[in-house]
Order: C-alpha cells, then sequence, then structure tokens
C-alpha cells in the first residue's frame, strides 16, 4: 500500500474490529498498518471481505497471510507440474517458475533432466521428497521476501 492508502486501510481495519466487538488503539492500528503496508490496497480488502466472513474473532495479519498462502500452488499441484515439464518440455533448459521453489526444489533433487530419467517406481518417493523440499523453499522465498520488501530492513543486506 501507498501512504495515500492509509486512510482507507485505517477505515477498513477499524470498521472490521467495530463488527467483531473489538476497539483498537493507536499503536495496535500502528502495528497492523506495519504488518500489512506491503500488500496492495485491493487485496487487503478482498481479503478483509472473505475473513469478515469466515473469522469467528477479529483477524491478525497472521490470518491474512495465511490466507495469502492458501493462493499459492500446493506441493502436490507443483509436482504434477514437474511431472509434465518432464515429459519434454525440460529439454529445452527452461524450468517452471524462473528460479522460484518449483525450480529450486527440482534443483536439490538434481534438477529436471535427473528426475525425468529416474526410473517410474521410484517417481512416488522422489515427489515426496520434492513436496517437502517445496514446502520449505516456499517458506523461505515467502520470508525473504517479505523482509527484503521492507526498505526498513537491513537482515538481508538490502535497504
Amino acid at each position: 500500500m501507498e501512504l495515500n492508502d492509509r486512510k482507507a486501510f485505517i477505515e477498513t481495519v477499524i470498521g472490521f474490529a467495530e463488527l467483531k466487538g473489538k476497539v483498537l488503539s493507536a499503536p495496535a492500528l500502528e502495528l497492523y498498518w506495519e504488518a500489512m503496508k506491503s500488500w496492495p490496497l485491493v487485496d487487503f480488502k478482498a481479503a478483509a471481505q472473505y475473513l469478515l466472513k469466515t473469522c469467528e474473532f477479529m483477524p491478525t495479519p497472521k490470518n491474512f497471510e495465511d490466507l495469502r498462502k492458501a493462493g499459492n500452488t500446493t506441493s502436490g499441484e507443483a509436482w504434477a507440474l514437474v511431472l509434465q515439464h518432464c515429459k519434454g518440455a525440460y529439454r529445452d533448459g527452461s524450468g517452471i517458475d524462473n528460479g522460484g521453489p518449483i525450480d529450486t526444489a527440482v534443483d536439490s533433487l538434481g534438477g529436471y533432466r535427473a528426475v525425468a530419467f529416474h526410473d517410474i517406481e521410484f517417481l512416488p518417493v522422489i515427489g515426496r521428497r520434492f513436496e517437502s523440499l517445496y514446502a520449505e523453499t516456499q517458506d523461505k522465498m515467502d520470508a525473504r521476501q517479505a523482509l527484503i520488501s521492507n526498505p526498513k530492513n537491513k537482515a538481508l543486506g538490502h535497504g
């Protein structure tokens, strides 16, 4: 969100809190803003509408982040993409997500060529390993992106 989105953001959070029987202090609103300001306002409002209908209590920024993660490709979906890619598309040297969590997890397995040439009876074992690597990679990439996108953060040498 941009600084000029702050008023709409605050109104949304206050309205949400009121509907859930809560009153937020100025420090609580500031913490909420700091936690959520990396979101586009339109995405925040859409998530707020969904959470308003599905949360019994006032949602925290974690509820919003969990909702965002629910939109990610699941490990099973990612493995299906890998298997499809290994039917031949990998031969041109391309990946699936340009160095994202799918490509990174496959690289940890030895690359697309290694997966494509494995004996078919071992694919379930490789698939389980991929799913574990993919989930771990997705979480790490999400955390790194959150840290890098905050210009005040110097933890990764950025900013």
